[in-house]
């Protein structure tokens, strides 16, 4: 598929990582180029032998995750793209229901796979990914996903999915500074704006949690529960606001201002 082009980002090179890294794009289907963003002082010695079909794209300020994916998807020709981890894989049957459903529904903004979720260590299976969308109740049309049930459920996984390049663009990509819930604040401003964002009913993604040194392992090592749902709730405030102007809101800066806020000058 020609308009169709995976994105990884990838901001650490050691040995255990390259190793992921091949094994996540060896997931890619033959004749799907790769493109690898990375921070602009990664040496290149270390991105040997990863396949002819890889491509590399630097930041670089040497971003976040969200800055790696937006660097990449302002570089790329193609109308659709999906975002692989380097420590997850995409299944046999990925690229065929992604074809059959974007030649059946080229007006989705956003399509997303369901996915078996497993543990990093001992691939133990842990859960299924976004089948939620498939529920009677969960949306005012089944399969899609609106902004009124994101008022409500807030649990996805958009690793894996296929997004429209230009749709994307117009939405302005993820915001940099929204800390663990940019996926989720991305969908609301797309539904929002809109965009249809679609489930397809097909497992075609693995996706891997409980890594060490994992962004969701660095949450659930630094993150109070109240801080996780500090984030979550600014989701639903900022997802109005465009990423150009977006603000950079701290939990911590917050909560010492309320602090304040109650201290007597007495």
């Amino acid at each position: 598929m020609k308009d169709l082009v995976v994105i990884v980002p990838m901001h650490d090179y050691s040995k255990e990582n390259v190793e992921l890294l091949k094994k996540a794009i060896d997931s890619v289907p033959e004749g799907i180029k790769v493109v690898v963003s990375s921070p602009k002082e990664l040496s290149k010695k270390k991105m040997k032998n990863l396949g002819e079909n890889v491509t590399f794209i630097y930041e670089s300020d040497g971003g976040n995750f969200q800055d790696l994916v937006n660097v990449a998807v302002n570089a790329i020709d193609e109308k659709w793209f999906s975002i692989l981890e380097f420590d997850d894989t995409y299944t046999n049957a990925w690229l065929s229901n992604v074809e059959n459903h974007i030649e059946y529904m080229p007006n989705i903004s956003v399509f997303m796979v369901l996915e078996d979720i497993v543990n990093f260590d001992d691939k133990k299976y842990l859960g299924f990914g976004n089948a939620e969308a498939w529920a009677s109740s969960f949306s005012n049309e089944l399969g899609y996903i609106d902004d009124e049930c994101l008022q409500n459920y807030f649990d996805f996984y958009l690793t894996g999915s296929i997004f429209n390049t230009a749709d994307w663009r117009e939405l302005g990509g993820l915001k940099s500074k929204m800390t663990l819930t940019f996926w989720y604040e991305f969908l609301l401003r797309a539904t929002n704006k809109g965009k249809k964002v679609y489930v397809i009913p097909k497992v075609g993604y693995v996706h891997s949690l409980n890594r060490k040194g994992s962004l969701v392992d660095e949450y659930k090592t630094n993150m109070t529960a109240e801080e996780i749902q500090f984030y979550f709730d600014l989701a639903k405030r900022e997802y109005f606001f465009h990423p150009s102007t977006e603000r950079n809101l701290d939990y911590k800066e917050t909560t010492s201002d309320k602090q304040g806020e109650g201290m007597s000058d007495e």
